[in-house]
């Protein structure tokens, strides 16, 4: 009871205690949803249409691209990459959209019969498709198709990892594919829904089947003096005004930037040296050809790479071959200067012959998820060969790499391509034409047989040390310090832009950046990433607090333009000098037209050039004087015309029918108006881009 009565007593203090423990506890749960839902939100690259994608999704999308630009043997950026995955998502959900709105769709069917039955010309340009003559073939797009279908009904059962790869790009390419179809029918059902008048047609067919031989005056634009036609800043305005549209533009940002190329000094050059003659002395008291290669692997430069293969003369770095060539087995050359190395390297073998390539064709055989021992089936394969069977029918039948399909032909080798299987060169480049040969390296298997030998040259084994002279950390100090002192001297926007020369150094203007360039337009700046995101951080007038940190340069900036999403503002110079050009142009051609306007054709310019055959169907005319010409009859001459490029007057010499195509005209127009539609589409599609937050 005395409980009881202290509960009563204290019943309200009891209330708050759980009040403030519910609240807790509901406050907590809705932080930890919070913190879920702002988690998932950070993970989001982008969204098109409603369609969102996270950032594994997107690397997913970059690594399949990467993959495929390696197995087409293109040499593209990291940044070209994403920007073409993040392209390929925003397109490919754009156009589902817009086919979705009006019913349209592609088939598996038709996914097929642009693939197998009569392959679209988006496929005809890939390498993986061609042959060794450099022509798209068919035979090999259907034994692609057929192991592709393999690994997609046993997914578990793909090992090799080339064909995986090839896989992973070939989605990329079905991608493009369904959206270039997509694109296509698009294009069809508007240009096909959309017809020309027919008497815009007629008009154009009286127009078009004449070809005309006409006199013409012309006084270009360049050749009045600016001076003579002052532009006033309200003119200016006005006009940019009127052409607003011209200067749409996306969000981007200005800068002006100061680089300082770090140089290594003489201390540098010294230290380098150094080493590469600690190189040279270790070089000497090497016995064995594997610890040579290793020190060079270890000590030299990355671009400098050497193999233990035998190399010809063209193999080996200019500066070294002769010493190559004429030095006898284990001499070391002493160290020597050549441009930003120093180089010391060993003899390590003497001169010989050997073919510099062997053709081969190959049975490549790996372990499987089943377990299945590849040796053993190897041993099999050998042997059937070795009792008469057709190695092209063996091979197109049990070999695992992409040269099945050409009946197990590879093609050609030269010294180290094969390094991981042991003894494949000493076996390969001593070899006779026919002779076969079994090889293991692990869990892989490859049977070989030697198609065809070139004509033997002079090879020799060379291990090559070369040292980069590289700047220390003191003369990176230096160069840091000088970057330090001109901000804590300069801190204004002014300032900045102005004392540079004086300082012996240049600011550089570059713009415009946008938000998700990976490199700054024109400029040798090393890492421009981390600039242009300390820009879109910043604001006009703002300096960065201390210089960029690069491998070779320290990097200071100034913020000197932002510009959001829509026009280009006319205070920047390029809006500014366009409306103000334009404006000009119009006085110099008004004053031209009063000049010339009761003038004979003959008094209005020095020379008169004569034009045969112009048609009104073959746009190789300034269009205004083609809308001239329709209208004037032989030997009528025009009144002044205001053109693109100056002001002209013509005079017809003589009309004559010819067939024209001039009905289809419009179609054609039509035509490239819907290719460029991509643009319209894009701009007006909801689509959120964060991939800024991702650098």
């Amino acid at each position: 009871m005395a409980t009881l009565e202290k509960i009563r007593k204290r019943g309200k203090i009891v209330m708050v205690v759980v009040f403030v423990a519910l609240l807790c506890f509901v406050i907590g749960d809705f932080l930890s949803n919070s913190n879920a839902i702002f988690n998932s939100n950070r993970e989001q690259v982008g969204e098109v249409c409603g369609k969102k994608m996270n950032y594994a999704e997107f690397q997913k999308s970059i690594d399949a691209f990467t993959n495929f630009n390696k197995l087409e043997g293109r040499n593209v950026s990291d940044a070209d990459v994403r920007t073409e995955a993040w392209q390929t998502f925003v397109i490919t959900n754009m156009l589902e959209d817009q086919m979705s709105k009006i019913g349209l769709s592609i088939s598996e069917e038709e996914l097929e019969y642009y693939t197998k039955v009569n392959p679209h010309r988006e496929l005809w340009n890939l390498q993986i498709l061609k042959d060794e003559n450099g022509n798209f073939s068919v035979q090999r797009l259907e034994g692609l198709l057929r192991t592709f279908k393999q690994l997609e009904e046993n997914p578990d059962e793909a090992s090799n990892e080339y064909l995986k790869d090839v896989y992973s790009g070939w989605l990329c390419v079905e991608n493009k594919l369904v959206n270039t179809i997509a694109y296509e029918k698009l294009i069809t059902l508007t240009s096909n829904a959309t017809k020309a008048p027919e008497a815009e047609k007629n008009l154009i067919a009286k127009y078009a089947n004449n070809q005309v031989d006409f006199a013409c005056a012309f006084k270009p634009y360049f050749l009045m003096p600016d001076s003579a036609f002052a532009v006033t800043e309200e003119e200016g305005r006005a006009e940019y005004e009127k052409i607003k549209n011209t200067f749409k533009t996306d969000k981007f940002r200005s800068i002006k930037a100061i680089v300082f190329d770090v140089r290594p000094g003489a201390e540098d050059s010294a230290e380098a040296k150094a080493r590469a003659i600690d190189n040279e002395n270790e070089f000497k008291n090497i016995n064995t050809v594997e610890d040579a290669y290793l020190l060079a692997a270890q000590e030299s430069d990355p671009s400098f790479v050497s193999q233990n293969v035998y190399m010809k003369e063209s193999d080996i770095d200019f500066s070294l071959r002769e010493f190559a060539f004429s030095g006898k087995k284990d001499s070391v050359i002493p160290t020597f200067v050549d441009g930003l190395f120093y180089k010391t390297a060993k003899i390590l073998s003497d001169v010989i012959s050997r073919p510099d390539s062997v053709k081969i064709s190959l049975i490549f055989l790996a372990k499987t998820a089943k377990g299945d021992d590849p040796k053993k089936k190897a041993d099999s394969i050998y042997g059937a060969i070795k009792d008469g069977a057709s190695f092209g029918d063996l091979a197109e039948k049990f070999s695992m790499d992409n040269s099945q399909k050409r009946k197990g032909e590879f093609g050609w080798l030269r010294e180290g391509m094969f390094s991981r299987f042991k003894d494949f060169d000493e076996t390969a480049f001593n070899g006779k034409v026919g002779q076969v040969f079994q090889m293991s390296d692990k869990d892989d298997q490859i049977i070989v047989k030697i198609d065809s030998i070139t004509a033997p040259v002079r090879k020799v084994k060379l291990a090559e040390v070369a040292v980069m002279i590289e700047s220390g950390t003191d003369t990176y100090r230096k160069y840091y310090e000088k970057a330090s002192k001109y901000l804590s001297e300069n801190t204004t926007l002014d300032d900045f832009s102005n004392n540079a020369s004086a300082a012996g150094l240049f600011a550089y203007e570059y713009s415009p950046i946008f938000e998700n360039d990976y490199q700054i337009r024109n400029s040798n700046i090393e890492n421009a990433r981390k600039v242009i995101t300390w820009a879109y951080n910043h604001e006009v007038g703002d300096i960065t607090s201390q210089p960029f940190e690069f491998p070779n340069q320290c990097v200071i900036a100034a913020v000197t333009g932002v510009v959001e999403k829509g026009f280009l503002p006319y205070t920047y110079s390029y809006a500014n000098d366009y409306s103000k050009r334009k404006v000009m142009e119009d006085k110099k051609a008004a004053a031209t037209i009063a000049e010339w306007k009761d003038k004979d054709i003959a008094a209005c310019v020095e020379r008169i050039d004569t034009v045969n055959d112009a048609r009104f169907d073959v746009n190789t005319q300034d269009p205004a004087v083609l809308a001239s010409l329709c209208s004037l009859n032989e030997g009528e001459t025009s009144a002044p015309i205001k053109g693109v490029s100056g002001v002209y007057k013509v005079k017809v010499l003589g009309k004559k029918p010819v067939e024209g195509a001039a009905p289809n005209n419009r179609r054609r127009e039509l035509e490239m108006l819907y290719r460029r539609s991509m643009d319209v589409l894009l701009e007006k599609t909801d689509i959120v881009d964060n991939r800024s937050t991702f650098f």
